[in-house]
């Protein structure tokens, strides 16, 4: 047989055995404590490193893989979550001022909102965005406050980059006080992220409806948390999301996997008593997430089908080393 056409054949036989674990690692696998249809994606919430937000800590690198840094061109502007490799979820306030895609990128893997310029792994991680779709009943801050993002290429996953979880449900997770929110936004109501503006970490509780709209009430100044809000934080104050932290996500770990629960979406200032951030409450809109992202297959890593060329280039030295 010719070398070049079995290094072809070998190469195809690669790819097919490559593209064929891809498959079976992105369907929608049955894990024990969940069933198949409570998960928008799969796999997800995973972590593989484990170790502002107001009141926080310096997270570690790649502690929150699915954690994104949604760019204007002057850079970081709000937060998201990567939900699979072509979809990203955020709020829908972030977009009022600017709803054209094509000024938007997606920064993936990184520690830092402002990565140096000689960081190249960084900016081989930042996508493109094709389209933003703004929740169609969307509001304003508080209400409705969801934005799903479509990416223009492929998400790559590594060690620093993997999807988060949703659920069809988040009513577990009332009352849980070691949930967690991220983000690069403000330390606290008038100092912003210093150098070298690295990830923020908190842990929050999360309060029911009931008691959230009670604390709003004393005095009262906001009386409408409803079921489509989460309200998170400590009744005490001191921890919070903040300015910048806007469209990141509040999670919870269930059964080894970390689910997104709620989105930052707005408040009363940050970090005051009684007075818990609010969210969005993720899983109100599964469905609608589920039918966007749901038409959107996504297509294998690019990379890996070059791996055809580079047996086809290495053929000539193959065949040399025959005849030798």
């Amino acid at each position: 047989m010719d070398v070049r056409l079995g290094a072809l054949l070998l190469a195809q036989l690669l790819v097919g055995v490559e593209l064929g674990k891809r498959g079976l690692q992105d369907q929608d696998v049955l894990f024990p404590g969940f069933e198949n249809s409570s998960l928008l994606t799969w796999p997800c919430g995973r972590q593989t490193i484990h170790s502002l937000v107001m009141g926080g800590q310096e997270s570690v690198h790649g502690r929150w893989p699915w954690m994104g840094s949604l760019r204007l061109p002057k850079g970081h502007h709000c937060g998201g979550t990567l939900l699979n490799h072509r979809w990203v979820l955020s709020a829908a306030h972030c977009f009022v001022k600017n709803k054209d895609p094509y000024e938007w990128t997606v920064q993936f893997g990184e520690h830092s909102a402002r990565p140096p310029f000689w960081n190249l792994w960084a900016f081989y991680h930042r996508y493109k965005v094709q389209d933003i779709i703004m929740y169609p009943e969307f509001k304003g801050v508080l209400f409705n406050d969801i934005a799903l993002l479509k990416l223009s290429s492929f998400v790559t996953y590594n060690k620093y980059i993997q999807p988060v979880c949703v659920q069809a449900s988040s009513s577990e997770f009332q009352n849980r006080n070691n949930c967690w929110v991220t983000g690069w936004g403000f330390l606290n109501e008038t100092n912003p992220l210093l150098p070298p503006y690295n990830l923020q970490e908190v842990e929050v509780a999360i309060i029911n409806n009931s008691r959230c709209n009670y604390l709003f009430g004393q005095p009262s100044i906001f009386r409408g948390v409803g079921e489509d809000m989460i309200c998170a934080g400590a009744e005490e104050g001191g921890i919070d999301s903040c300015r910048g932290d806007s469209g990141g996500p509040v999670v919870c770990q269930k059964n080894g996997l970390w689910i997104q629960v709620g989105i930052v979406s707005g408040g009363s200032g940050c970090g005051r008593p009684n007075r818990p951030g609010i969210y969005t409450n993720v899983s109100r809109y599964f469905s609608w997430m589920q039918t966007l992202v749901g038409r959107s297959t996504p297509k294998p890593d690019p990379t890996q089908l070059l791996l055809p060329l580079a047996l086809l280039w290495a053929a000539p030295l193959l065949q040399l080393a025959v005849r030798t």
